[in-house]
């Protein structure tokens, strides 16, 4: 302290030296801090441009634009595709007493087996898949929609008749849940589903696991039917070509499996004799023949070529799985969500 007193200037200009020392460290700390946290911000903002720039549109406005007016002219796509689909929808699905549905069963399965007059043309015990109600009448409440699947039945097998199909080995029909007593599923009278016991399997340690998808909401209501019969892959071919083209019924085909008995068929002869196919895994139905995307320009792709194995003139044995599509309305859509 004397010696502070006796230097007073050279102590005060000491400690004011101090101060600013002080000062000058702080400011260049926290400078270095601002330097820091603006280059931080910078590397962010360099690679959310550099993501933007590899999207394909830009998003800048005039892509914008361009984006919504294809997103319009695709949801008008839809509206007009919904509106094609809808005019499967019957007028009217009303309900009728047992025993008129029951006399018109009897008098439709008759008209369809006059449609195959041959012998053994079609399997004994034939009765459309309703054989559940022969001699027996289904509930009030199911009369509606079976005398509608009953008419697109009708108009199933009239199709492979007028195609050449001459005769039916099989034509099995899933039990609807009307007739039981139950509505479609996602209504409120719909049966509950068993819950499934036990708990789920853990994947492997790293495993990758599936991602979850949303369940979309179900645009139609499915009635299951199975159809095998034999014809030639002409006649085969026009079948397909009516109910593809039907715009009464909307059949939607999940399964279909085409079997020659013959070793060779007909029309594949010249081609194994000039190359001999690998071992495929197809089974009794051959190996699969995908045509691939691109070919040579002097070679141009024939139709026929993806029936090759099966094509000819043999009896082809087909077997069919189909769901005859009932498309929901959508005021009863919105009141199953």
């Amino acid at each position: 302290m004397s010696w502070f007193k006796e230097n007073k200037f050279l102590g005060g200009l000491l400690v004011v030296t101090v101060l600013l020392a002080a000062i000058i460290i702080f400011l260049g700390m926290k400078a270095g801090t601002s330097l820091e946290e603006v280059q931080q911000q910078v590397a962010t903002k360099e690679a959310t441009l550099k993501k933007d720039l590899s999207l394909n549109p830009y998003p800048n406005p005039e892509n914008a634009k361009a984006k919504e007016a294809s997103l319009k002219e695709v949801l008008a796509k839809a509206a007009e595709a919904r509106e094609k689909l809808l005019a499967f929808v019957p007028k009217k699905t009303e309900d009728i007493s047992g025993k008129d549905f029951a006399t018109k069963l009897t008098d439709t399965v008759s008209r369809v087996s006059n449609l195959f007059p041959g012998e053994k043309a079609i399997p004994s015990g034939f009765y459309l898949g309703f054989k559940k109600y022969r001699g027996s009448q289904p509930k009030a409440e199911a009369t509606g929609v079976l005398n509608y699947q009953l008419d697109a039945m009708e108009y199933l097998l009239t199709q492979a008749s007028e195609a050449g199909v001459k005769q039916i080995e099989n034509l099995v029909r899933e039990s609807l849940p009307q007739e039981d007593g139950y509505g479609w599923p996602g209504t409120k009278n719909a049966k509950r589903q068993p819950r499934v016991s036990g708990r789920s399997k853990r994947g492997a340690p790293g495993a990758v696991r599936p991602p979850k998808f949303e369940k979309l909401d179900t645009v139609a209501d499915r009635m299951p039917v199975e159809f095998t019969f034999k014809a030639p892959e002409p006649v085969l071919r026009e079948f397909f070509k009516r109910i593809g083209n039907s715009d009464e019924y909307f059949f939607e085909t999940r399964i279909a499996r085409v079997l020659n008995p013959a070793s060779i068929p007909t029309a594949g002869k010249a081609a194994s004799s000039e190359k001999e196919s690998g071992g495929g895994g197809g089974g009794a139905f051959g190996a699969i023949e995908i045509e691939g995307e691109e070919t040579a320009e002097e070679e141009p792709v024939e139709s026929v070529k993806v029936l090759d194995k099966v094509s000819g003139g043999e009896e082809l044995t087909v077997y069919l799985r189909a769901d005859l599509l009932l498309f929901i309305e959508e005021e009863e859509l919105a009141k199953r969500k």
